[in-house]
């Protein structure tokens, strides 16, 4: 029996967290010791903090350079870069969340939290575009996770530092972004032409778009209501922001569009400017509505006014570690989660590996710490079996080895 093992991070015990890669080990020995399958072991999640750490064994080598946290200060940043393609094209991986602010107030968690929702505001995206240029001029190809960053500038920041820009509106925060002009979002342009001949993709951690109820900044006022007021402020920062963007987006391509030879040599002003005003507001529509747009606080955005295509960051770590040629050699795909809920069921890991498991009925069973999901979620999720793993690591290592002899036909030993 040949087992595929798509594991997502982290697990969460009584006894302690296991990382990814402690799962991926503790179950991999516990079924093949139960069994005798043998076991194809990968981490799939890229979640905040996990989107690197997914790719350490297939982009080896890791670059370190200075940018800027969210807050402005020089801090080391990493990111990696992938191997050869024949001809030398490379691939750089950026992680957005390397960047956040972490706590500086162990002592007294209120005044720290009272700290976080003060400048959050003001926080930027400027140090990704910092590594972002670093990365491209050693790859072909930039790949960005937006997840855990925790600025809310709609990659305003990012533009600024792609574009070389140190100061200015763009480099402080979001809430400013409502006095931005049209000389700012030129930015975008001059960004864009600096990374002419590089890929970008955006592997972002949700399908939030920019702005509306179901952006960014709903989701932000949903899950704090105390920030409720700042991130209103924000939504319309960013509806600026992304208006002033579209204009120059629009115009530059308007310019560079030829002229149309059924329109004559002069069209009425009146209808050119009708025309120029639809195309802003199209390219607004497309850009603030696209799914991932709001990932990162609005990054998703940023990287997408820049030219980049937004992916789903699980699909991107599944193509990077072939799970397509994982899942053709396996007879069976098991996917490890902390909790099994609605999150779990419709996001991460375990929707990317049962999308691509059905194509070719393979089953697919879920290893977890506690399964909130009914049966009819699970069935509707194509998970052919679901199970609790306990709540400290002896526990769950003996489920292991139950579930792998239920799977393998295995009789226990005596």
């Amino acid at each position: 029996m040949r087992l595929l093992l798509a594991v997502a991070e982290p697990l969460v015990l009584t006894d302690g967290t296991l990382s990814a890669s402690e799962v991926r080990d503790l179950v991999a020995a516990a079924w093949e010791e139960s069994s005798g399958a043998r076991v194809d072991a990968c981490v799939l999640d890229p979640g905040a903090d996990g989107f690197l750490r997914a790719l350490a064994d297939l982009a080896t080598e890791e670059v370190v350079t200075v940018a800027r946290d969210t807050r402005g200060r020089d801090v080391p940043a990493t990111f990696r870069l992938g191997p050869s393609a024949p001809g030398g094209a490379r691939t750089a991986y950026v992680e957005a969340a390397a960047l956040r602010v972490t706590s500086s107030s162990a002592e007294d968690p209120a005044a720290s939290a009272r700290t976080d929702r003060g400048d959050l505001g003001a926080r930027t995206s400027y140090g990704v575009g910092q590594v972002v240029a670093q990365a491209a001029r050693l790859a072909s190809r930039v790949v960005v996770a937006t997840g855990g960053l925790g600025a809310y500038d709609a990659g305003a920041g990012l533009v600024a530092a792609l574009a070389g820009q140190d100061d200015g509106p763009l480099t402080r925060g979001g809430a400013g972004l409502g006095e931005v002009g049209p000389a700012d979002a030129a930015q975008v342009l001059v960004a864009r032409e600096h990374l002419a001949g590089t890929e970008l993709v955006g592997a972002v951690d949700s399908d939030l778009p920019l702005l509306g109820l179901h952006g960014t900044n709903g989701a932000l006022a949903d899950a704090d209501p105390a920030l409720a007021v700042l991130a209103q402020e924000l939504e319309r920062a960013h509806g600026h922001w992304a208006h002033e963007v579209s204009r120059a987006l629009a115009q530059a391509s308007a310019g560079a569009a030829p002229r149309s030879l059924l329109a004559g040599p002069t069209a009425p002003a009146a209808r050119a400017a009708a025309g120029a005003a639809q195309a802003v507001r199209e390219t607004s529509r497309a850009l603030t509505t696209l799914p991932g747009a709001g990932a990162g606080g609005g990054l998703g955005f940023g990287l997408a006014a820049l030219g980049a295509r937004l992916l789903p960051g699980t699909a991107v770590v599944a193509d990077v570690v072939g799970l397509d040629s994982r899942i053709v050699a396996a007879d069976l795909a098991v996917v490890v989660v902390d909790s099994l809920d609605a999150s779990a069921v419709h996001e991460g890991a375990l929707p990317e590996v049962a999308r691509r498991a059905a194509a070719l009925g393979l089953p697919v069973v879920v290893l977890a710490r506690e399964v909130l999901a009914g049966r009819r979620e699970q069935a509707a999720a194509g998970v052919s079996g679901a199970y609790e793993l306990g709540r400290d690591e002896p526990s769950a290592r003996a489920r292991v080895g139950r579930v792998a002899r239920t799977w393998s036909g295995r009789a226990p030993s005596a």
